[in-house]
């Protein structure tokens, strides 16, 4: 195999454990590693957030921020109003519950960051973080070119 798919395949690996062991540290409050990151934003935010803040935000489809969305409504961390000028938009509202588990998250959060990276100098992480950034921006932009020409 060469290098490119040893790197591909690593990222891959750290996506898919890094979700499963986010998804055990959040646990605990009732939420899984996706829903705890969309609620961080969420909370976040100071003059709130829509539907579609979400979908540019996160780089998911719309039926993924709402399915989301359902979850962590039916489990109260937040409510959802009409928008004022667009009824297919959703206001998203942080409920008590919200705020209340708001900094045990971040906690979990900032505990696997710093497992994650300790030993890795400033230098190294901003090294790293830029090689992310360019794989990021050449996947997107080839993603979109083969979407354009297979339709």
């Amino acid at each position: 195999m060469s290098l490119e798919y040893e790197i591909l395949k690593s990222n891959k690996d750290i996506c898919i454990l890094l979700d499963r062991y986010m998804d055990a540290r959040t646990e605990k409050f009732g939420l899984t590693f996706a829903q705890s990151g969309m609620l961080l934003y969420v909370l976040n935010e100071k003059n709130g957030t829509d539907t579609a803040d979400l979908n540019k935000e996160f780089s998911i489809s719309k039926s993924t921020v709402s399915s989301i969305l359902k979850k962590l409504c039916s489990k109260g961390f937040i409510t959802l109003e009409s928008h004022k000028t667009d009824n297919r938009r959703k206001r998203i509202i942080p409920t008590q519950k919200a705020f209340r588990v708001k900094n045990g998250l971040i906690r979990e959060f900032e505990l696997v960051q710093d497992e994650l990276f300790s030993g890795f100098s400033e230098k190294e992480l901003n090294s790293l973080q830029e090689f992310q950034k360019n794989i990021l921006c050449n996947a997107k932009q080839n993603f979109k070119k083969y979407i354009e020409t297979e339709e």
